[in-house]
């Protein structure tokens, strides 16, 4: 296998890895909070059916109403998943804004993961860019010489 080759599939591998462990740190930096905050929600579910003395049902659909008017409705953030994407998007320098880590220690990991992971990103993204254009290279050599 070509040099070049080895190294982008480093690079990707690399930058995998480096996802997985930002997404594992922030599953447990985040995680615990989140699930307080979920515990302390449904206590007061519990307390505003209590108190205006309406059914669970009635409850369902009136959080319904609730939801579909919340611009995020993708289930826990912090699991391992969520915390995926957000690593993810923090590595791609997309950071759309809508999920942000709530504890000190998380804002201070995405700032120390974001210093290595973007330059780490990048660095991948330009080597599959230099394959893709490689390829294409190939490509375009063989229709023109079969082809044309």
């Amino acid at each position: 296998m070509k040099k070049q080759n080895v190294r982008t599939i480093s690079l990707i591998v690399c930058t995998f890895t480096y996802l997985l462990v930002g997404a594992a740190v922030f599953d447990a930096l985040e995680s615990e909070t989140e699930k307080r905050r979920c515990e302390a929600l449904q206590a007061v579910e519990k307390m505003i059916i209590k108190k205006y003395n309406i059914t669970e049902e009635d409850f369902k659909v009136m959080e319904t109403v609730v939801l579909k008017s919340e611009p995020h409705k993708a289930g826990q953030q912090w699991k391992f998943t969520g915390a995926f994407y957000y690593a993810t998007t923090v590595l791609t320098t997309i950071g759309y804004g809508h999920s942000t880590p709530s504890t000190i220690g998380g804002k201070l990991f995405t700032m120390c993961y974001a210093i290595v992971g973007i330059p780490l990103g990048l660095v991948m993204f330009q080597s599959i860019g230099e394959r893709v254009n490689r390829l294409s290279r190939s490509v375009t050599y063989i229709l023109h010489k079969y082809l044309i």
